[in-house]
């Protein structure tokens, strides 16, 4: 509040400070501040009358009350929307053996599954049965009723948590039904994963997915069963709800009209809500949703990876970057989207599109008007199916990374020759690639290539390159002339993802196998000996590094580093103290055939004190002039000139 309160009341009258008090108490009602405001204006009051101080505090105590009605109502008013919107969500399906047919579908698509089915039941406390099966061929499988304390099914409902087996039939941590193992039997089943169907406190069901041989689900194939599970259980949930509806309905004509106006309100969710399911059921692209999400709100759409970079749609040149950016991490913060105004472009609202803790982008609405509940929860939804397709991308390009894996291990232990006329046809869509070929070879200490993040694999891929893991490195092969542009955008990769401790080495073009597979050993020991040098972030030809490479190959990680220290060091460290130029003066001697007069040139020093320098390395290394000694003392000063010249 104001400190100048009491000299105001000094210095004005009496009837002043208490419209300017009233006015600042209006101001504070109208901005909605908090009771322990309120009391500041308390202290100002202090130094007055008894008798109008009183009638002043009688006010502040009126003023707190009513912003407290105030809170009271708006929290109210929050609980129906809230109330709204779950009971507009769960009556939203209509048909809810066609949609979880439809969702059963999508899972053994994605996971890739032999078989998929979906358990349920009317409550928390009774068997599940089968409600929908993909894949199945014996009808005894369809009608399977679990108890809860059976098989992976009563692990999922005990623990909430999906659970799998790759060997179901003998594992013996779960308690066996004989009938139940049978109908698995019957089918060939050998490794299950459930994921529970959660619906508040409650399990209602859970999702499966089967396959006739040994496997482990991995994290991601778990995460995105997982919301498919959230559309199983909104269905299960909304069809009973809807049911209890229409017995309500029946039973209480008189509240028709009520009922009437809510369900044109849940018809419009509900419409919103079958187009965003049949979409992801049939698989449909990024682009294809962008579209649905804008016209289905009446906007602009735009889709944004990991990185907020626009993969569907494009924003507007006026967007702020920061502003944006701290609506995602709030989204993300909330579990739910965020609005903020972007002038001229319009209101901006922003869902965060995650799966479990990873964060895979987001999605952007714009318009001129704010958005709605309803609206807002329609793009809640639509940003879950987004996170859907995005995962199932990422299993796409998982599947085409192993193919371009396995002509990367073809061509480097030359098995077969990827490039030729029946190898050729393995390669991804979009890549035309022939012989010759130029190698990339990049070593990054901390093991990155077994996960390769998306922008390196970006920047290591195109219509005449393609790179993998490989023995622990990155390999690149490419038909493109400027390798080193590619090496430069590799490294930029690297670097934006906090990696600085590579090293890329680059092949001469090959133009067979068998080249190939020699080129790839001199690369493995071109980056063995800069590992030696204790060199990192460097970009360099093998052919600069094959002589040295060769002589140190296989002595040791510190060998090149060694030889040079236990040679030159001596050397090296006069020059360090002294801040003398020993070691470059010997190093142009030897280099210009033992002249004296081209060396001083080549240093653009006089000759004598060509001599004299000569002098001061034989008083520090007295048998440098000697044949076999000098030789030692020429290659050291070439491996330390190198470490030093190598382009970063």
């Amino acid at each position: 509040m104001d400190r100048q309160a009491p000299e105001l009341i000094r210095a004005g009258s009496e009837v002043d400070f208490i419209v300017d008090f009233y006015s600042r108490m209006l101001a504070l009602l109208d901005q909605g501040a908090v009771s322990s405001v309120f009391d500041l204006l308390g202290a100002e009051i202090r130094p007055l009358p008894s008798e109008l101080r009183g009638r002043l505090e009688a006010d502040i105590a009126l003023a707190i009350r009513l912003r407290e009605n105030v809170e009271h109502k708006l929290k109210r008013e929050h609980e129906l929307i809230a109330l709204n919107e779950t009971a507009r969500d769960l009556s939203a399906m209509r048909d809810t053996d066609q949609v979880l047919q439809a969702i059963i579908r999508r899972a053994r698509q994605l996971v890739g599954s032999d078989i998929a089915y979906l358990s349920a039941a009317p409550d928390d406390r009774s068997p599940l049965h089968v409600r929908a099966t993909e894949g199945v061929i014996s009808e005894a499988f369809a009608t399977i009723i679990v108890p809860r304390d059976v098989g992976i099914c009563g692990s999922v409902v005990r623990t909430r948590r999906p659970c799998q087996s790759g060997q179901y039939r003998s594992d013996r941590r779960f308690h066996h039904d004989p009938v139940i193992d049978a109908a698995i039997q019957s089918e060939g089943v050998v490794s299950i994963l459930g994921i529970p169907l959660e619906l508040e406190a409650h399990i209602i069901g859970v999702l499966f997915v089967a396959d006739r041989y040994e496997r482990v689900y991995n994290p991601q194939e778990i995460s995105i069963l997982q919301s498919l599970g959230t559309f199983a259980a909104l269905a299960i949930e909304n069809a009973r709800l809807l049911e209890e509806g229409q017995r309500a309905l029946s039973m209480a004509r008189d509240a028709n009209l009520a009922l009437r106006a809510k369900a044109d309100d849940i018809e419009s969710a509900a419409i919103a809500h079958e187009r965003l399911t049949e979409l992801i059921a049939r698989g449909g692209s990024l682009e294809d949703l962008r579209h649905r999400v804008a016209t289905l709100l009446g906007g602009d759409a735009i889709i944004l990876d990991e990185r907020q970079i626009a993969i569907a749609g494009g924003l507007p040149d006026a967007m702020p970057e920061n502003g944006l950016a701290s609506a995602i991490r709030e989204s993300v913060r909330l579990g739910r989207s965020v609005q903020f105004e972007a002038a001229p472009a319009g209101i901006v609202t922003v869902a965060a599109v995650t799966s479990g803790a990873v964060r895979l982008g987001a999605l952007v609405f714009i318009r001129s008007k704010p958005m709605s509940s309803p609206e807002i929860r329609t793009l809640e939804r639509a940003a879950l199916v987004t996170g859907i397709v995005l995962l199932s991308m990422e299993r796409v390009a998982e599947t085409a990374y192993r193919n371009v894996a396995d002509i990367i291990s073809a061509l480097l232990r030359g098995t077969s020759d990827p490039f030729g006329p029946e190898g050729s046809q393995a390669l991804p869509a979009g890549v035309s690639l022939s012989w010759p070929v130029t190698i990339l070879l990049v070593s990054c200490k901390d093991g990155f290539a077994a996960h390769l993040p998306q922008a390196l694999r970006a920047a290591a891929s195109g219509r005449q390159t393609i790179g993998a893991a490989f023995n622990g490195d990155l390999a690149v092969a490419t038909a493109n002339h400027d390798w080193m542009e590619l090496a430069r955008r590799i490294a930029a990769a690297l670097e934006e993802g906090g990696r600085h401790t590579y090293n890329i080495v680059a092949s001469q073009p090959v133009s067979d196998i068998a080249a190939a597979t020699a080129e790839y050993q001199r690369l493995r020991r071109a980056l063995a000996l800069l590992r030696s040098l204790g060199q990192s972030g460097r970009v360099v030809p093998e052919k600069v590094l094959s002589l040295y490479a060769l002589l140190f190959d296989g002595q040791g990680e510190d060998a090149a580093r060694q030889f040079i220290h236990q040679t030159i060091g001596h050397l090296l460290d006069h020059d360090r103290r002294r801040k003398a130029h020993l070691a470059p003066t010997l190093f142009a001697y030897f280099e210009t055939g033992r002249s004296l007069q081209r060396a001083a040139d080549m240093l653009a020093i006089h000759v004598n004190t060509m001599r004299q320098r000569l002098d001061a390395i034989g008083a520090i290394c007295p048998d440098w002039s000697e044949p076999n000694r000098g030789l030692e003392l020429h290659m050291a000063l070439r491996l330390h000139r190198l470490s030093e010249t190598l382009p970063a």
